[in-house]
């Protein structure tokens, strides 16, 4: 496996210094020689500058409002952590909250497991 990357190296470094092979050649070659983390640097380019733009404090207020109104957050949530466009941080910013609010229900049923309760158990008061 070393010798084919050595060999694609070198093949790789002979075209960047003025080889007579056409430029069609070079950009084949250079296709080849893409490594994975080449090819995540592609990948992550291709979010377009408004996804990226930093969020200004009122609309991280709005973002915390709909977080805070209950079954409307959890419907936001997922639709902002799960798209694929959209603020790259308000993205994230829900796919975090979403995992905190799988690991605390995932804590509850475990804690009432084994305090044996039920969510029945609940609504008898």
């Amino acid at each position: 496996m070393d010798v084919k990357n050595n060999e694609l190296l070198d093949t790789k470094l002979e075209l960047e210094l003025g080889s007579t092979e056409r430029e069609q050649d070079k950009d084949s070659i250079l296709e080849r020689t893409d490594t994975p983390e080449d090819k995540r640097e592609k990948e992550v380019d291709t979010v377009s500058d408004k996804d990226l733009k930093t969020l200004s404090v009122g609309e991280w207020m709005l973002v915390i409002f709909v977080f805070l109104l209950p079954v409307v957050n959890i419907i936001v949530m997922a639709v902002w952590a799960f798209s694929s466009g959209g603020n790259v941080h308000r993205r994230n910013l829900s796919r975090a909250s979403l995992l905190w609010i799988i690991i605390l229900l995932i804590a509850y049923v475990v804690a009432m497991t084994i305090a044996g309760f039920t969510i029945f158990d609940l609504f008898k008061y």
